[in-house]
């Protein structure tokens, strides 16, 4: 199973605070993937004060972590348009159409991406 971490994953996993170990090891197993859009995202909510990071270097730390990048095309751009109206974050709207268009599974807190993508891991925090 590949999969796609929805941003707020990759935030706790930066922050050490991911510590339910069968979560864990999926993620490790399962040779996880990273959008650049959950840098923007964080970058943004850090600049409004919204996020606290450790480092400015976000992608090199998310490197660091072992983690691959899922680079955004036009298709996934696209694959938006055809996303019901469940989700207004367009951060998560993106990374659900990179998820649907790659056929990935996404882990997440947010049980509204299941109305997406069937095959979503809801992780319990």
């Amino acid at each position: 199973m590949k999969l796609l971490l929805d941003t707020c994953i990759v935030y706790d996993w930066l922050m050490g605070a991911i510590t339910d170990r069968p979560t864990i090891d999926l993620i490790i197993a399962g040779g996880a993937l990273v959008s650049p859009v959950s840098v923007w995202e964080m970058a943004i909510k850090h600049g409004l004060g919204k996020m606290h990071l450790r480092s400015p270097q976000i992608a090199a730390d998310i490197e660091a972590q072992g983690f691959r990048w899922l680079n955004i095309n036009p298709y996934h751009a696209q694959t938006v348009l055809h996303l019901a109206g469940h989700h207004k974050d367009p951060f998560d709207r993106m990374l659900i159409a990179q998820a649907r268009h790659e056929s990935l599974s996404i882990v997440t807190y947010d049980a509204i991406f299941q109305r997406y993508l069937a095959d979503t891991l809801i992780v319990r925090h």
